[in-house]
């Protein structure tokens, strides 16, 4: 029997009802039955006269934990190409929002449009990038997400290491992430119906779990992985930071607040007062504190760009993957020294 790690991800439809977010295995929406099964011989439902919808079971076990089938196809079974759960694969349907999945879809079979390069693998046992992080057996969904919730907070989708908190419908300029409807429409997890506040001026949170894995890519202006402080101004950077630098913040020929907020359709920012300007049009007066993060450049799972970067101009709607031609047109976003 091939071992797995942990529980996956699973939605059924018949339970979705009155879950939001990213605390649906959590509580009241925890139901045992969707991912286990006691003896690996179920035939029918739950209902008395043997009805009632259950996720398949796989033709391989009994599996460890008493699951329902190896992780990743069992998370599968809800989350890839159905109508009542997040798709999180590829892009062949299911529950796709029109103006992009917030964290783009994973790949598993490095089949075209869907790389391996181009975001996470599902089954890959290559160690992360800039970390020591690798999981032998290959990647799963547990790996990045908390199956059974938690008993102490709502972490925004189940992450684990990080501990993003999130608020739904009125925002909450304490917590990281706020989705703007508690709606399961399509929409749900499009990226114009997520934001990202800043609580504290020098971390990121979504930095933080990104971190767990990704080590070294990760840290403000004081850590020295990121930023030789002793190195001249505006030189001193080894690599983007992913908190406590605000967009033209440095002045000179670095990134331009100017030029970020002149794009009609701009990358995703953290704000510490939740003002992220007006989708779709330019912006008059952008507050001086608004500051990148892993989310600005990097869809979570990926897309079909290599390193799931979103080439986004800032002319047009970029949905998952972006509306340009190149990495050039996302560093053109903040930096005014890219040119078309």
């Amino acid at each position: 029997m091939k071992k797995v790690i942990y529980l996956g991800i699973a939605l059924s439809a018949f339970l979705i009802s009155g879950a939001f977010a990213g605390d649906y295995h959590d509580g009241a929406t925890l139901a045992c039955a969707e991912c286990h099964v006691m003896h690996y011989s179920q035939t029918h439902g739950y209902n008395s006269n043997g009805t009632g919808i259950t996720p398949d079971i796989g033709t391989a076990g009994p599996y460890d934990f008493l699951l329902r089938n190896e992780i990743n196809d069992l998370c599968l079974s809800c989350h890839d190409n159905q109508t009542f759960a997040p798709d999180v694969l590829a892009s062949n349907g299911g529950n796709v929002p029109t103006n992009g999945r917030q964290a783009g879809a994973l790949n598993r079979d490095n089949t075209a449009p869907y790389f391996d390069a181009d975001g996470h693998t599902l089954g890959s046992a290559a160690v992360a990038p800039g970390g020591t992080f690798t999981n032998a057996e290959g990647l799963n969904c547990a790996d990045c997400h908390r199956p059974h919730g938690s008993s102490t907070a709502n972490y925004y989708r189940n992450l684990r290491g990080g501990n993003v908190l999130y608020a739904v419908g009125t925002n909450d300029l304490t917590k990281d992430v706020f989705e703007l409807s508690a709606s399961m429409g399509g929409d749900h997890y499009g990226i114009q119906n997520v934001a990202f506040n800043e609580p504290i001026s020098t971390a990121s949170a979504y930095a933080a779990f990104c971190q767990t894995c990704h080590t070294n890519f990760h840290g403000s202006s004081s850590d020295a992985n990121m930023r030789n402080t002793a190195g001249p101004a505006g030189e001193e950077w080894y690599r983007h930071p992913t908190a406590d630098a605000n967009i033209g913040a440095l002045g000179g020929g670095h990134s331009s607040l100017t030029t970020f907020s002149g794009k009609a359709y701009r990358v995703q920012v953290m704000s510490p007062t939740g003002d992220w300007g007006t989708w779709g049009s330019a912006w008059a007066s952008a507050p001086a504190d608004l500051t990148p993060s892993c989310m600005s450049c990097h869809k979570g799972h990926g897309n079909t760009q290599a390193f799931g970067l979103i080439w986004a101009t800032g002319a047009a709607n970029y949905g998952e993957n972006g509306d340009g031609d190149s990495y050039k047109t996302l560093c053109g976003q903040c930096h005014r020294q890219v040119r078309p």
